[in-house]
């Protein structure tokens, strides 16, 4: 029975009401709070780096993971594929 109301409460939770990025910065023009706008741009930063680069066409992302950080970056896949 728990576990049905934790799965609700979840489910509520992904569908509150989200704010896109330009939103929140008509918001702070208005009101100078731009904290929420700092908030969303680091989210979207760690996102980015989670998700590591895009790399071009014969390029592979590779990513190195050291306290806590990911590090990603490309290298051409003909390099990969000499290590192994």
């Amino acid at each position: 029975m728990k576990g049905i109301i934790l799965i609700t409460m979840v489910l509520l939770a992904g569908c509150a009401g989200y704010k896109p990025l330009a939103e929140l910065e008509t918001e702070a023009l208005a009101s100078g709070d731009w904290s929420l706008v700092e908030q969303r741009e680091r989210m979207i930063a760690k996102r980015e780096q989670r998700v590591g680069p895009a790399c071009p066409t014969g390029q592979v992302s590779v990513c190195s993971s050291y306290m806590r950080t990911d590090l990603c970056r490309c290298v051409n896949s003909k390099v990969i594929n000499t290590l192994y």
